[in-house]
């Protein structure tokens, strides 16, 4: 075979190569994404987990390492609710209820390690995504179950977890801001109190 005619051959097989592997990086590249989500917020979540368990769930976020996890299924879970604080995990079912310290649980808890990415993921701005066919933004990291990863809708809010190790998958959906309300404080509920019998005072003085 000629040269040239060796060279063409190997061009026509090469540049084709070229770009089908130029567009494959470009479609992955990461760019930064901005999750859409509040200090505090609802999402339901539906779960499958290590040899094809299932559960639901309503996962409240009120502020950083704070959240609580109320169960609908399966039947045997129905009604549990969880509450993490950082530092303990209390547990409330049927009239029952205790604390146990968050170091004494599996190092690999499942809803642990997911408070803490979610926790973890709200607390940026932004963060490195890749967007997908389906208009989603994926993104990775790692926790102390493994390597993860978040997806969101093109508005940034969060549509699935998964941690591959455990092998753990979250699908999230009704995503919700809500508001807190904070305790009145023992000043707040004095004055309340003091305004409340002055104004009974008056009351009887003018019905007298």
């Amino acid at each position: 075979m000629r040269p040239n005619v060796f060279l063409k051959n190997a061009l026509a097989v090469l540049i084709p190569a070229g770009l089908l592997l130029t567009g494959c990086t470009a479609a992955e590249k990461e760019t930064a994404f901005s999750p859409h989500l509040t200090d505090s917020y609802t999402v339901q979540a539906e779960m499958t987990y290590t040899d094809g368990g299932t559960a639901s769930l309503k996962l409240t976020r009120t502020q950083a390492e704070q959240w609580e996890a109320e169960f609908s299924e399966p039947a045997s879970l129905s009604g549990m609710v969880l509450s993490f604080d950082g530092n303990a995990v209390s547990a409330s079912y049927k009239g029952l209820a205790f604390t146990v310290p968050k170091s004494a649980l599996p190092a690999k808890n499942m809803l642990v390690m997911v408070t803490e990415i979610m926790d973890a993921v709200g607390s940026q701005k932004e963060i490195p995504c890749k967007k997908q066919d389906d208009g989603t933004w994926t993104g990775s990291g790692d926790c102390s179950g493994g390597s993860y990863t978040v997806t969101f809708s093109g508005s940034g809010e969060p549509v699935a977890l998964e941690i591959p190790s455990q092998p753990l998958y979250i699908q999230f959906t009704e995503y919700a801001a809500c508001t807190v309300t904070e305790p009145a404080s023992d000043t707040e509920s004095a004055q309340t109190e003091t305004t409340t019998s002055a104004a009974d005072t008056t009351k009887e003085g003018t019905s007298q």
